[in-house]
């Protein structure tokens, strides 16, 4: 399995212009490659991809060029970075691959047989409270190029974004909907909502997906990182002591 990290920038950097979006990143990156490899994962088998020069911790990104940022929600823009990976050939028959969000951090072993595609050419889970899909963590193989580029069709057609548009597409589809697999939100775990996430999540708990400096919601206005880290109604820390050293090392407290 292929653990996939993409970053498209408008400016070239983990600097986001944009005020309205957390500004997190070039903390995120380094986090989950230190994460990676502390859980075990060779070099050779964590790719990162941006569209501007960055190294760290021997990981150095693939880069790019020429994909299309996608303003309306620039996290959409992985989307066409992944169609790119199956046009240059990097993505091959019979391997298995996991896309996830810089800010989708995993907390513990996933083994590859555990995700068990079968006759399915994607998975992923819900919001777990509702059912459009949630694009954070994305597990897929090399015959799922057309869905992608499906998604990327629909997000541009309906200016809407790629979560949406892959909601539109199996509900209007159902031989798209056939090809989708929905995983447990263990596998993609949101701080929102949180007494009711926990219960319809499988334990343990495998990816913790939240901001580091963001608050959980506009209603909600706590931090993210207080949440997983203890001061919630469950008494739960869901960020392992390991973990937490590498955020603390890197300033998040």
């Amino acid at each position: 399995m292929k653990n996939i990290l993409i970053y498209i920038s408008p400016n070239g950097s983990f600097d986001n212009p944009r005020p309205d979006l957390i500004n997190d990143a070039s903390i995120s990156v380094k986090v989950q490659i230190e994460n990676s490899l502390e859980l075990g994962w060779a070099k050779e088998d964590i790719w990162l991809f941006t569209n501007f020069e960055f190294e760290y911790a021997g990981i150095k990104a693939r880069v790019l060029d020429n994909i299309d940022f996608f303003d309306r929600k620039p996290q959409a823009s992985k989307i066409n970075a992944l169609i790119k990976l199956f046009d240059d050939g990097i993505i091959k028959k019979g391997e298995l691959y996991w896309f996830h969000d810089l800010d989708a951090f995993q907390i513990c072993t996933i083994p590859e047989l555990e995700i068990d595609l079968g006759e399915f050419d994607m998975a992923l889970s819900d919001y777990g409270l509702h059912s459009r899909w949630s694009t954070g963590v994305i597990y897929f193989g090399e015959s799922s190029r057309d869905l992608f580029c499906k998604i990327r069709d629909v997000t541009y057609r309906k200016n809407i974004d790629e979560e949406r548009a892959l909601t539109f597409l199996t509900k209007a589809d159902k031989g798209i909907n056939k090809r989708v697999k929905k995983i447990n939100k263990s596998y993609n775990f949101v701080p929102r909502s949180l007494e009711k996430m926990y219960a319809v999540s499988d334990k343990p708990i495998k990816v913790i997906h939240f901001h580091p400096l963001g608050e959980v919601s506009p209603r909600e206005k706590q931090r993210s990182f207080y949440v997983f880290n203890g001061e919630n109604s469950l008494n739960i820390r869901f960020i392992p002591d390991r973990l937490l050293k590498i955020f603390k090392f890197h300033g998040v407290k």
